[in-house]
C-alpha cells in the first residue's frame, strides 16, 4: 500500500511538473495562446563550433548573450541553452505524444521562442517533421522541445497537430 502511494505521488508530482497545455499549444504553433507570452529568437546569424565541448560540434545562434542551439556528437545530439548541454535522449515524452523516436534539430529551419507562464520559462524548438512536414496536408504535423530554463529544468519531447 504504501509503495502504491509512493508511486502515485511520484507520477502525480511529474503531471503536475509538465508543461500545460496552453504552454504546448504555443509551442507547436510558435503563436502564443491565452495567458501565455511568447518571445520569438531569431535565427539570422547561426554560429558552428567544431569542438564546442569534448566530442561535441555546435551550431548556436546568440540570444541574449546566451548560447541557444544544438550539440551533435557519436553519443547523440543535445540541445544547447546557456552554454549547457541537455541530451535529446533524456527528453520526457508528454503523454499526449505519438512519436517515439526523438527527432532531430535543425537549427536554421526551426522555430526558437522563449514562453513563459505563471512564473516558469521554457526554451521552445518546434518544426515539422522532416521528409513529410515541409509541403502538402503535412506542414500541420509538429514535434517540439521544451526545457524550463530553470537551473536543471526537465526537458521535454512532445508532437502534434497544428490548426
Amino acid at each position: 500500500m504504501r509503495q502504491c502511494l509512493l508511486a502515485l505521488f511520484v507520477l502525480s508530482t511529474r503531471v503536475l511538473a509538465a508543461p500545460s497545455e496552453e504552454v504546448i499549444k504555443s509551442c507547436l504553433s510558435a503563436t502564443a495562446v491565452d495567458g501565455v507570452s511568447l518571445t520569438a529568437i531569431e535565427t539570422r546569424e547561426i554560429y558552428l563550433e567544431e569542438n564546442y565541448r569534448s566530442g561535441y560540434q555546435a551550431e548556436y545562434l546568440l540570444f541574449r548573450g546566451m548560447e541557444i542551439g544544438v550539440a551533435r556528437s557519436q553519443r547523440g545530439d543535445a540541445l544547447v541553452y546557456r552554454g549547457l548541454l541537455h541530451p535529446l535522449r533524456r527528453a520526457t515524452a508528454l503523454p499526449q505524444t505519438r512519436t517515439k523516436a526523438r527527432q532531430p534539430i535543425q537549427v536554421a529551419l526551426a522555430e526558437w521562442s522563449l514562453i513563459r507562464e505563471n512564473g516558469k520559462q521554457y526554451l521552445c524548438v518546434s518544426d515539422q517533421f522532416d521528409g513529410i512536414g515541409r509541403s502538402g496536408s503535412f506542414q500541420k504535423a509538429r514535434y517540439g522541445y521544451l526545457l524550463e530554463t530553470r537551473k536543471k529544468g526537465r526537458l521535454f519531447f512532445l508532437d502534434g497537430m497544428v490548426d
